[in-house]
């Protein structure tokens, strides 16, 4: 997970067609250009022109071996997930809070189109599926504790699928998982 302290990188993320297009560069891996942009619904020069923004900060990167001509593009993200640190200015929380509000969109819009359209998925990734609320009482020491300990379970999982993406091998009925949850206090 790459530690993001400068701003200009954030404000990068707070496009929305920017955070579609890297969610999907998560999901599918490798892709080209022309594929991101069918994809995306998008004409392929605006989708290059936001790649090219993302590819300034890093964010993304070009896949060069794919390609199978000059004009072929390949891209992917550059790094497994982005971590928000040191931004204590109000300059700062303003740029975080809209990134944050399009990273939130873009989870729930995510499990809309899942649930729009769970029924048309084979019955053993429908049954797979999962989701859930709880509601804890916890210090915010315990409440950092679940973090570490929800985070200690993921890693094995995204090491897994990281080395699946760069080998550019898989069983054959894996699927791209969308995992995410919240968890904050809420007044009593």
């Amino acid at each position: 997970m790459r530690q993001i302290d400068d701003l200009d990188v954030l404000r990068v993320m707070t496009s929305r067609f920017r955070m579609k297009l890297f969610s999907l560069l998560f999901r599918i891996g490798p892709v080209t250009v022309s594929e991101l942009a069918r994809r995306m619904d998008a004409d392929p020069g605006q989708v290059s022109y936001h790649l090219r923004q993302m590819q300034r900060h890093d964010l993304i990167e070009d896949v060069p071996e794919l390609a199978r001509d000059s004009r072929e593009r390949w891209v992917r993200a550059a790094m497994g997930g982005l971590a928000v640190v040191n931004l204590e200015t109000e300059e700062a929380r303003a740029v975080v809070r809209a990134w944050t509000s399009q990273w939130v969109i873009d989870q729930f819009e995510r499990l809309r189109q899942f649930e729009r359209t769970r029924t048309a998925l084979p019955e053993d990734w429908q049954n797979a599926s999962f989701g859930g609320s709880h509601h804890l009482r916890l210090t915010p020491d315990e409440l950092a504790q679940l973090a570490d300990q929800l985070d200690a379970v993921l890693r094995p999982w995204r090491e897994l699928s990281r080395s699946r993406v760069e080998a550019n091998e898989a069983p054959p009925d894996t699927r791209p998982v969308f995992t995410f949850y919240h968890a904050f206090p809420e007044e009593p």
